[in-house]
């Protein structure tokens, strides 16, 4: 429901500040930042950790230029695991609706279910595919967000699932998925490739190599360079390895911004948000794009931006966007 209240709200001439994944699907996302430029009001996603110690140090750290020649960037999650179910079929039945739920209205343009207790409100629908956008479209916000902006990646050319598909219900119990990116100046001259991991599953050979494996996150990303890596979380420190040995840095001291205050002092005009819908959308439109990869198991999908369409697979077109259900039908995403 993020894309048909954000959207209505910015045609009333709001700002808006909206949780990650920004969207659903890859065409929400595309209209909300199309709207949100039209409009000219001040938008902000709830990445809050772009905006925290951990990264603004670890963008620091990156932008000194210690590791050569980004090739590849390994992202990785714990979640759904001990989080939300994964993997399931729809449960069948039904129980009775709870007096303090709507459940109408809770289902949204969704298609229609009976309510079960305890599956999905209020918490463990984000794995579910009507609902939610599982442990990649949940996290990869968060997670991927530095190979995006420290790198300054635009669309991906390529992105490959070899992890299971979904099932009718639900997103997998876990998933890889290898973006192919042009080259930037902070990349390699061939490029980069940014693999996401998710269900527990890590780049452990990877993180053995460059000494990070005893230390491992269990949320967080390693990238890799000609003469080193580095690993980032935003939940610990950077962490930097150099000709294969772990270096005791001193880390800078960065100036950090309230996340929600900042959107707060810009709706003021005192200054611009870090995460607005230009940003925002990108972001979410990659990890929504690898979404759509786990139905294509071993397939190398060929991304075209300005088309918006996969050149090689007209199939997987069909799930850039979604029909909202009877009602709910909504002027400008449908």
């Amino acid at each position: 429901m993020h894309a048909p209240i954000a959207y209505k709200a910015m045609e009333l001439g709001l700002h808006v500040y909206c949780q990650k994944p920004l969207t659903h699907t890859v065409i929400e996302s595309r209209k909300l930042k199309e709207l949100a430029r039209e409009k000219k009001v001040i938008t902000q996603m709830g990445i809050q950790n772009h905006s925290g110690k951990n990264y603004q140090v670890a963008k620091a750290v990156f932008d000194k230029g210690y590791v050569k020649d980004i090739n590849e960037v390994h992202v990785w999650t714990d979640r759904p695991a001990g989080w939300w179910p994964q993997g399931e079929e729809r449960p069948k039945g039904q129980d009775p609706i709870p007096e303090s739920l709507d459940w109408d209205k809770w289902i949204g343009v969704a298609p229609k279910r009976p309510y079960k207790k305890n599956i999905y409100h209020a918490f463990s629908w984000r794995g579910r595919l009507d609902f939610g956008t599982g442990a990649q479209g949940d996290m990869a916000c968060h997670l991927m967000d530095p190979a995006i902006w420290f790198l300054n990646l635009g669309q991906p050319l390529t992105i490959k699932s070899s992890g299971p598909k979904p099932t009718k219900d639900c997103f997998p119990l876990w998933s890889r998925v290898e973006y192919e990116f042009e080259n930037t100046n902070n990349t390699a001259k061939e490029g980069v490739k940014v693999i996401w991991h998710d269900g527990g599953k890590r780049p452990d050979s990877s993180l053995q190599e460059y000494g990070f494996g005893q230390n491992a996150y269990a949320n967080g990303s390693l990238f890799i360079g000609s003469n080193g890596a580095y690993m980032i979380s935003p939940y610990e420190p950077i962490q930097t390895s150099l000709n294969g040995a772990l270096q005791e840095m001193e880390l800078p001291q960065v100036k950090t911004v309230n996340h929600w205050h900042q959107w707060v002092n810009a709706c003021f005009g005192r200054t611009r948000t870090n995460a607005p819908f230009s940003y925002a959308a990108h972001l979410t439109e990659i990890a929504l794009l690898g979404n759509i990869a786990l139905f294509f198991k071993d397939q190398k999908l060929e991304w075209h931006n300005e088309k918006m369409n996969f050149k090689n697979m007209p199939t997987a077109n069909n799930m850039l966007h979604k029909t909202y259900r009877e009602g709910w039908q909504f002027k400008g995403l449908t």
